[in-house]
This record gives structure tokens, C-alpha cells and sequence, in this order.
């Protein structure tokens, strides 16, 4: 079992121990209902295609049931991929699905703590993962560590407008409102790439809205794609009829149904072949004096 993706960032916090399981109950259904990732994959893969580059080694984070492995293994049949996910029966979901002729392995890791020497890709992918860790500054430097020089980190998450009408309508229905994930906005997430060594930053966005012909549909959703709200400071009471009731009541309709609002955040940057070094929370970077290069010395 992967460690826990700890962190000392403060605000509300995804409960680890919640995601792994919820992680573990969605292994059999994730890729069959997770519409939205499978839509954002295709967008992002999109973009890499403007990159032209043909990657010997890919890393792909938070692979979940493998289908971003599987559609880089097409885009790249010679490459080797690598996946990782802090959930082994999303793993074992993900081999069972793989193509036999595909050259992929996998690991269980979170991806604030990968398994891999430094430099070992030169492309490292992750689709709608980021969004759940605690320590962005962490995973990201540590993403900048396995990437190789003059190697592309392209990754796509979710942003603070995420699911508004759903925050809207939730004091309707409890006494004390549960707190949802507040993603990071994508400016605050160029600025961590920078301080994490990166550049060339390239971030953007947009919103995807999904429709749902009731509440009950939305929840179930959730649960078979591992997206609730995992937070350790939530309360434990159960969803009662009424509840869901007066929070349907209060969620507004379109054409009928029940619309999601996800912004989805895009980014890509590059690690440089040299002179970059990663700076710390406080955006202070450190150099040691061997690092420090002498102009026209033999």
C-alpha cells in the first residue's frame, strides 16, 4: 500500500485514507461512467499533438483504470509507459484492460512520492488527478525530478468553479454545510510550475457542464468515477431522503435536468536541459555553490 500524500498546506484537506477507498470501490466501474475524464483526455491529447514529440519513456499519473496509458500506447506505440496511482485495484484494473502487446508497468505510488530516478521521462501526463493533492508545491517538484531535461509535464485538473450550483444549494439542505474541494485557481497553479523549476508555463481553461436527470444520478456518478467530496473535516451524517430532496429542490434545472459545472484547468511546461532549480513555498530558491557555473573558466 502507497504511502499517504501528506502535506502541511492549510484550507480544507482531501482525506487520503476516504480517496484509497473510495478509489478501491470505483476500480470496476470507473472507466465505463467517468465521461468527463475520458472528454478531457481527448482534449489534452489534442494539444500534446501541436508538441511534436515522439517520447522514448512516459509517466502517467494517477492512471486510474489505465485509459490514458492506453491512449498514449496508440499515439506512441514505441514508448514505454509507466503508470502509477495511489490505488492498486485501479491498477489491477487498468493491467486487466491493457492491450497484450502494450509496454506498460505499473506502480502503486502517490504522486508526491514517485518510484523513479531522477530524469527518467520525457513525458509525464496526468489527467484530472492533481486536483486531489494536498501539497501542489510537492508534487510538482517532484514531477519536475522525473522529468528529463528539456522533457514536457502536460496535465489537465479542476478549478474553483467547479460544481458552483451544487456549493450554492447545499446550505439548503444541512444545518451545518459540508465543505467541498476549493481546486486551485489555474494562476496559483502556473506560479507552483515556476517555483517547481519548470518553464514555458502554458495554462488555460474552460468550462464543461454535464446534465443529470435527477440528484440521485449526479451522486451515483460521483461514487463510480471516486469524485465525491473526501475532505477530512466533513460530517459523517448520512444523506436522508429529505436532505436530498430539499438539495434537488434547490439545484437549478436546464431543459429538465440537472446541470454540473466543471472548469476544467489545462497546463503544459517544460523542464529546461540546465540553470533551473526549483525554488521552495516561500518562492526562494536555493543554490548550492558547486551548481554555480564560472564563464570562460577551462
Amino acid at each position: 500500500m502507497p504511502s499517504s500524500d501528506s502535506a502541511d498546506a492549510a484550507g480544507p484537506r482531501v482525506d487520503s485514507r476516504a480517496l484509497l477507498r473510495a478509489l478501491a470501490r470505483a476500480a470496476g466501474t470507473f472507466d465505463d461512467t467517468a465521461i468527463l475524464a475520458h472528454e478531457v483526455e481527448a482534449r489534452l491529447l489534442e494539444r500534446l499533438d501541436l508538441m511534436q514529440m515522439d517520447p522514448a519513456r512516459i509517466l502517467v499519473s494517477d492512471a486510474r483504470a489505465g485509459s490514458g496509458g492506453r491512449t498514449l500506447a496508440r499515439r506512441f506505440p514505441k514508448a514505454g509507459k509507466y503508470a502509477t496511482d495511489p490505488s492498486p485495484l485501479m491498477l489491477t484494473e487498468a493491467r486487466r484492460r491493457r492491450g497484450w502487446r502494450s509496454r506498460q508497468h505499473f506502480s502503486a505510488a502517490w504522486s508526491r512520492s514517485l518510484p523513479f530516478p531522477a530524469g527518467s521521462f520525457e513525458l509525464a501526463w496526468s489527467n484530472l488527478g492533481l486536483q486531489w493533492a494536498n501539497d501542489l508545491d510537492g508534487v510538482l517538484r517532484e514531477a519536475h525530478r522525473v522529468v528529463a531535461p528539456d522533457g514536457l509535464l502536460m496535465f489537465a485538473s479542476l478549478g474553483p468553479d467547479t460544481l458552483a450550483e451544487l456549493r450554492a444549494a447545499l446550505p439548503v439542505a444541512f444545518d451545518r454545510v459540508p465543505e467541498m474541494p476549493v481546486f486551485i485557481d489555474m494562476h496559483d497553479v502556473g506560479d507552483a510550475l515556476s517555483r517547481a523549476g519548470f518553464e514555458g508555463v502554458v495554462m488555460e481553461n474552460e468550462i464543461i457542464t454535464m446534465t443529470y436527470p435527477d440528484l440521485r444520478t449526479l451522486l451515483a456518478d460521483a461514487r463510480a468515477t471516486a469524485s465525491g467530496a473526501l475532505l477530512t473535516d466533513r460530517p459523517r451524517g448520512l444523506m436522508t431522503s429529505e436532505r436530498l430532496a430539499a438539495l434537488e429542490k434547490a439545484l437549478p434545472r436546464e431543459r429538465g435536468r440537472i446541470p454540473a459545472r466543471f472548469e476544467v484547468v489545462y497546463g503544459h511546461a517544460w523542464r529546461p536541459a540546465s540553470g533551473a532549480v526549483a525554488a521552495d513555498t516561500s518562492g526562494t530558491a536555493r543554490i548550492g555553490v558547486d551548481q554555480i557555473g564560472r564563464q570562460g573558466s577551462v
